[in-house]
């Protein structure tokens, strides 16, 4: 039974790239999107959540999420609802439009209903990541390919642009009370849940993407059920130990503000083995949950 949830989350979500483009700008030959003041790494919430789509789309199918293609092909909202019955039906197969929301348009029955959609905001929202450090554009930028000029036994020079390393972190917020709209359940949650951690590392198995690795997922459900904290990111101290940031190894994360807020609280969380550490300090500190969750589908 997929239980309704009954209380506010919010969450915190820390992965690292090497030598990879953690989201290229297509306005801006596909860089890596910088902060030029900060030198900070940028990534788009849109980003994140293509990686949970997809990877929800390998394990289920096309039907179960809403922005999707169609049998391998792009097609617009209008083809994509084809393949439900109404609105009411996407919101019941697709988990990224109970989650994040969607629009979705309506079905014909007239003149005046052409053109005409509904808009569902998404319980679960989430910020542009961005690193906790500075972060170097790696020096070599252009790359060479045999295949073009064959006849001549000239290569083709493109770019590619990578960074050399970035520890990015998110946040997000899950809103109990606009889940009642779109339908958003425990299980669906629970689903967010484990399939990030996952997603990150499956879905970024391409030439310019492979390099990303997980650390930290984290979320908290607040015993007071309309709370929300605000961006927990803010909780973290970081400090640079050396000029260039080539590892984990080169920063020094400090937790302690966050332990505190979260105190005596349910966490869900998953650590990896760099941050071990900060999983056994909520497990002393909090209602803690260890993920992945057993026996979640979608």
């Amino acid at each position: 039974m997929s239980f309704k949830p009954d209380s506010n989350s919010e969450i915190l979500i820390i992965y690292e790239v090497k030598m990879a483009n953690p989201n290229g700008d297509p306005d801006d030959e596909n860089r890596p999107r910088m902060d030029p003041k900060t030198k900070t790494n940028i990534v788009t919430d849109v980003r994140l959540k293509r990686f949970f789509r997809d990877y929800v789309i390998e394990r289920y199918g096309e039907m179960k999420v809403w922005v999707s293609k169609v049998d391998g092909t792009n097609v617009d909202a209008t083809t994509k609802l084809s393949k439900y019955t109404d609105e009411e039906d996407v919101l019941k197969k697709c988990v990224d439009a109970r989650l994040f929301g969607a629009t979705i348009p309506k079905k014909a029955s007239g003149k005046q209903s052409k053109g005409e959609s509904i808009s569902f905001t998404g319980p679960l929202q989430l910020t542009w990541g961005h690193s906790l450090h500075r972060v170097d554009m790696m020096d070599t930028r252009s790359i060479t390919s045999i295949f073009s000029g064959r006849e001549t036994g000239s290569g083709n020079i493109g770019k590619d642009y990578r960074v050399y390393y970035s520890l990015l972190a998110f946040y997000g917020a899950f809103s109990w009370r606009r889940a009642q709209t779109t339908g958003a359940t425990v299980n669906d949650l629970k689903v967010f849940d484990n399939f990030l951690w996952d997603a990150l590392l499956s879905q970024s198995v391409t030439r310019s993407k492979i390099g990303h690795f997980p650390h930290l997922y984290l979320r908290v459900e607040w015993s007071d059920k309309d709370k929300f904290e605000g961006d927990l990111r803010r909780f973290i101290k970081v400090k640079e130990k050396k000029e260039a940031i080539r590892s984990l190894d080169d920063l020094e994360l400090d937790f302690s503000a966050l332990l505190e807020r979260v105190k005596g609280n349910k966490v869900y969380a998953r650590c990896s083995e760099q941050m071990a550490s900060l999983c056994d300090k909520l497990k002393n500190t909090t209602q803690f949950t260890g993920l992945p969750h057993s026996g979640v589908t979608v």
